[in-house]
């Protein structure tokens, strides 16, 4: 945020008020809508006690096997991303699109490859957990059965169509948005990575050992941003995390309610989570290593952009972008992010980071 010509100090805050501002604004919308919608037709929602529409008023905690309560719990936290945008058009650099990235806008191929590769190592991750609890290690398994959706293909429709929207909201306020507020102040980027951890962390419902992994999860989160200029990796292990966590709940083979984790699941959960950040930094290394013709960024800022454009090579952060005064450089609200798989098979409440 430091590059606009007009920066002032008191910029970001007024860019995080206005933001605040717009997400109150939708989130009173929003939920109006969905209520309005649940009393016209509550067959949407299937034919699920928990997912009455009058349960909204009589019940304190949300289900997250419920669609009605998955909705609304993805709803809150997609909001963000207009409510950011919105206020970011106001108040932030330009283009908008440094907002996401030092290419000013997704870099679709250094996404897809992010994706690719979140994908191999989560499904490892799980295949191992799945099977370690089958052998017994780390505890005896949990035979009793774990409750899921009462309608798990429609469950696991909302689960495609909202979760990837929802781990880009976070990252857009975590992982964008804060991240470049506290660089625009604050000039090494530890203090952009690490000054938002507490806020994503403590928006949890875990106890000690998952929130540890949030922890963790939001410091490798936000050291991929850093280290590849954008937040494409950061979200690549977001959604990918969320998405295969979500479907196993609609299957019935993880408690999407649980809020408990252990310490055999935090050592395995961080060591998957710091694989899946070192490959991609390995990628960043690998492309820096490339030679590009191209012509001097220095004194062809076209050229420079367009090197950043599908992919992090050189992607050390631009100025005023994702941290830091010299130019170099998952959510609040009731969903919680897991620890990862416990010995019996389990994942911590709401079940996403």
């Amino acid at each position: 945020m430091r590059r606009n010509h007009d920066y002032r100090w008191w910029r970001p805050l007024a860019f995080a008020g206005t933001g605040l501002g717009f997400f109150v604004a939708l989130f009173i919308v929003v939920m109006l809508i969905i209520f309005v919608v649940a009393l016209v037709n509550p067959a949407n929602w299937a034919a699920d006690p928990n997912g009455a529409p009058d349960s909204l008023l009589t019940e304190a905690d949300l289900d997250m096997t419920s669609p009605i309560d998955f909705t609304i719990t993805m709803a809150s936290l997609i909001i963000m991303i207009p409510a950011v945008y919105l206020a970011y058009l106001l108040l932030g650099s330009k283009p908008v699109g440094q907002l996401i990235s030092v290419a000013g806008r997704l870099r679709w191929r250094w996404f897809a490859m992010a994706l690719g590769t979140s994908s191999l190592l989560f499904a490892a991750y799980f295949a191992l957990s799945f099977g370690l609890t089958a052998a017994g290690v780390g505890g005896q398994p949990d035979m009793a059965a774990v409750q899921g959706p009462a309608d798990p293909l429609f469950f696991a429709l909302l689960v495609i169509l909202l979760t990837p929207f929802q781990c880009a909201a976070e990252e857009l306020v975590f992982r964008g948005a804060l991240m470049q507020i506290i660089g625009s102040w604050l000039k090494h980027p530890l203090f952009a990575i690490l000054l938002p951890v507490p806020l994503f962390t403590f928006g949890h419902l875990y106890d000690v050992y998952g929130l540890l992994d949030v922890t963790a999860f939001a410091i490798a989160a936000g050291y991929l941003t850093w280290r590849t200029g954008g937040l494409e990796a950061a979200m690549a292990m977001h959604i990918i995390n969320n998405t295969f966590l979500f479907l196993l709940g609609a299957m019935g083979q993880v408690d999407l309610n649980a809020t408990s984790s252990g310490p055999m699941s935090l050592l395995f959960s961080v060591l998957f989570t710091a694989a899946a950040d070192i490959c991609p930094g390995q990628a960043v290394q690998q492309e820096r290593r490339r030679p590009h013709r191209r012509a001097n960024p220095a004194h062809d800022p076209a050229a420079a952009t367009a090197a950043l454009a599908d992919g992090p090579a050189g992607a050390s952060p631009a100025p005023g972008l994702l941290g830091a005064t010299d130019g170099s450089v998952r959510t609040a609200g009731p969903i919680a992010l897991p620890a990862g798989l416990s010995s019996v098979s389990r994942v911590p409440v709401d079940a996403s980071r």
